[in-house]
């Protein structure tokens, strides 16, 4: 009687264990099904905790990575095709003014019935446009390799005096056409950490700008100041000067300042400057004043950190 009672209790116990598990397993399969339900949803979302086991709670856990993950990685993407078309967008509306330029005083230089001077003129306004879309494409060049990284910017300790003096050079053309003086205040050289090329590219940039705002027979004054770890070099002029609201704004890819807009650009020498001074560790600043004077600080390191 009691091996009868024995081998009941153990029926009994292997029907229990039997259930237990087939409910278990259920539940288990029921919770992997959900989790991947959920990587087969468009729109997915965070698992919320089903259970208190600690196996399936911690395979919940891994696929909330997972999600997180992946939605982060979605938002970037889609932040860098936002980027991108917003990007072609504004070249291709850039491209626009000169191209039609190029194609109206074709179509004019083609009319037999053309005094010399106006060949000439028509021939000039071509030049001019063509000039600014090889700048506009050398500069997207520039932008896109930078930020791509395509481009290393190798800095090293150089003398700054150097490249001043050739930025100077760089814009004395059109200084002399407006009859502006370029000043370079006097200082002690040293040896900054630079990268030469790229500095000069930034820096002819800033002068550019400088002289295109100011009026005729007017001045630009540089000055060098060593700080601490930074040394700053400060390009004034006494133009048209930036909105206070603005003076962030400017240094954006294709901004142009509201006071700005009767004179020539496209907005990409403060962005391009902007970019080659943040690749090399150093910044730019603005101060300005409208129709009193703007002043761009250019900040160098010292040395290597």
């Amino acid at each position: 009687m009691l091996n009868f009672v024995i081998i009941i209790l153990a029926i009994t116990i292997s029907l229990a264990m039997i259930l237990f598990c087939r409910q278990y397993v259920k539940r288990t399969f029921s919770a992997i099904d959900a989790i991947l339900n959920r990587f087969e949803d468009k729109n997915l979302s965070v698992i919320q905790a089903t259970t208190r086991d600690s196996r399936i709670s911690k395979l919940e856990n891994q696929a909330n990575r997972i999600i997180n993950q992946y939605l982060l990685e979605m938002e970037d993407t889609k932040t860098k095709m936002d980027s991108i078309q917003s990007f072609i967008s504004d070249i291709s509306h850039q491209f626009k003014t000169p191209l039609a330029g190029l194609l109206m005083f074709s179509e004019m230089l083609l009319e037999e019935d053309l005094t010399v001077e106006e060949q000439k003129e028509f021939l000039g306004r071509i030049k001019a446009s063509t000039q600014r879309l090889q700048w506009m494409t050398e500069s997207l060049i520039n932008i896109s390799r930078l930020e791509a990284g395509t481009i290393e910017l190798t800095p090293q300790q150089n003398q700054i005096l150097p490249t001043l003096t050739e930025a100077m050079h760089g814009v004395s053309v059109i200084a002399i056409e407006k009859k502006i003086r370029l000043h370079l205040q006097p200082f002690d050289d040293q040896q900054l950490h630079f990268d030469s090329k790229w500095t000069l590219e930034a820096l002819i940039n800033i002068l550019e700008n400088a002289v295109k705002y100011s009026p005729i027979e007017s001045e630009i004054k540089i000055t060098v100041e060593p700080l601490s770890m930074y040394t700053k070099i400060d390009i004034t002029d006494n133009g048209i000067g930036i909105v206070k609201s603005e003076c962030n704004l400017i240094f954006k890819r294709f901004y142009r300042g509201t006071n700005a807009t009767k004179y020539e650009g496209i907005g990409l020498g403060l962005y391009l400057a902007t970019l080659i001074m943040e690749k090399q560790g150093g910044y730019i600043m603005v101060k300005s004043i409208p129709n009193q004077y703007t002043t761009f600080s250019l900040f160098l390191q010292n040395c290597q950190k």
